[in-house]
């Protein structure tokens, strides 16, 4: 099916028929529904096979970096206060330290590996679905070693930008998983996602009940089935999107003509990829 889709792309492209992008016009702004609880519900996912701490390489344009789950827990876990850690792996039975993640987090769900991440972020939705609207964060262990104090700032900032559907600290302005070269396709990248249930859960509906992602084994179209997706539908529901830059928070939303970032991977402009930046 999504060879087929690409074929079809790759024709329109051709004949000048198609440039791919979610579209903008028509789509009615909207804003949150309010949380009344500032505590966070993170749901951590790891791959069993990975060492807790590890290094990150993409390509030749982003820096590497140290990452793992190491830090992750460091952030979230042990029980911390305002914050209620769920850690998803798949493939647990690779994991040789999983008796230490028990200690540090409140819930562990074994999940299968389709969908990587997304079968994780999927598992953890599934359990707390048709709960009160609170703050959702959806992250694995790719995020960089960086430490900083973010989450009472992340959370006043979503609190008083009720028209962000969801906030990240990365992002790409297009698809590089698609046979048409010049596209717009804003998106977040999936390894930080902060959102809300009720945001979750609309955006589940818009994609047939079913989570973004699920099921799929090849990574590349899983980045643009599952990351892509998820930014899309959260456009196309009339949210903004935000990311957290070295700069400053910075919203954009499905208008080319609005994009004030740089083109392409925002990784490739930083020296510390996939860092939780503090909001300054």
């Amino acid at each position: 099916m999504e060879k087929f889709e690409l074929l079809i792309e790759l024709l329109l492209e051709l004949f000048g028929l198609k440039r791919l992008n979610v579209g903008y016009k028509g789509i009615s702004p909207r804003n949150r529904t309010a949380v009344f609880s500032r505590t966070l519900y993170v749901c951590l996912h790891e791959w069993g096979g990975y060492a807790p701490v590890r290094h990150k390489h993409i390509n030749n344009t982003i820096r590497d970096w140290e990452c793992g789950l190491r830090y992750q827990l460091e952030r979230f876990g042990g029980h911390k206060e305002g914050v209620n850690l769920t850690v998803t792996i798949s493939d647990a039975h690779l994991c040789r330290y999983i008796d230490q993640i028990v200690k540090c987090c409140d819930h562990l769900i074994p999940t299968t590996n389709e969908g990587m991440d997304f079968a994780g972020y999927a598992a953890f939705y599934e359990r707390l679905k048709g709960c009160d609207n609170r703050y959702i964060l959806l992250t694995n262990s790719s995020v960089n070693s960086f430490q900083c104090d973010f989450i009472e700032p992340y959370i006043d900032y979503m609190e008083h930008n009720l028209d962000v559907g969801m906030l990240g600290i990365s992002c790409c302005s297009k698809c590089y998983q698609s046979l048409i070269f010049n596209n717009f396709t804003p998106h977040l990248q999936s390894f930080f996602l902060l959102t809300t249930l009720a945001v979750l859960e609309e955006i589940v509906a818009l994609n047939g009940n079913r989570f973004p992602g699920i099921g799929i084994r090849n990574k590349q179209l899983l980045i643009r089935y599952g990351e892509i997706k998820i930014s899309q539908l959260a456009l196309q529901l009339g949210y903004k999107l935000a990311v957290v830059t070295e700069e400053g928070v910075k919203k954009f939303d499905n208008n080319p003509e609005n994009w004030t970032l740089p083109i392409g991977d925002l990784r490739a402009y930083t020296d510390r990829p996939n860092s939780i930046n503090p909001i300054r």
